[in-house]
């Protein structure tokens, strides 16, 4: 290759590569969901459990609650166990925000649609709702649990199903 097509590539690579970056630093963060998105999520996912749990950045129980579900994210399959957050913040910039300094988030994450509250009844959070391998809902409450719970109630849906 002569050093004139040197030339043109190296501006030409850098740029590309600029338009990735800027690209990955202006990306619209996180998705909104709304209720039939949630749903359509554990219909997909029948013959898994499926966890889904609404929180919000200004929760202190809520904060507290994520490395335990990421730690409980770690102990299964993708093949046993889906995880989904859903945040009720009520500014997406504020979760986009939160996931930047590095929550570690290894599930989704997702930004409340209008009508998630009224759908799933929202009145207190965190509130955790898990849903057997034949997607009925098991478990709803309202509250920080500690993650062995979590645990315990997929052990023994995997084992039932």
């Amino acid at each position: 290759m002569n050093i004139f097509n040197k030339a043109i590539l190296l501006p030409v690579l850098l740029l590309v590569l600029m338009a990735g970056c800027s690209k990955a630093e202006t990306s619209e963060g996180v998705q909104t969901i709304n209720a039939q998105g949630i749903q359509d999520v554990i219909a997909k996912n029948k013959g898994k459990v499926v966890l889904v749990n609404f929180w919000a950045t200004w929760c202190p129980p809520c904060r507290a609650e994520i490395p335990e579900l990421i730690k409980l994210r770690k102990k299964f399959s993708d093949d046993d166990l889906v995880i989904i957050g859903v945040s009720v913040d009520q500014d997406s910039d504020d979760v986009n925000e939160f996931m930047l300094k590095g929550a570690g988030f290894n599930y989704p994450v997702y930004f409340a649609g209008d009508d998630v509250g009224s759908a799933f009844r929202i009145q207190s959070i965190p509130r955790s709702m898990i849903y057997d391998p034949a997607g009925q809902r098991v478990f709803d409450k309202e509250g920080s649990y500690p993650g062995e719970m979590f645990e315990r109630y997929t052990n023994k849906m995997l084992k039932d199903r």
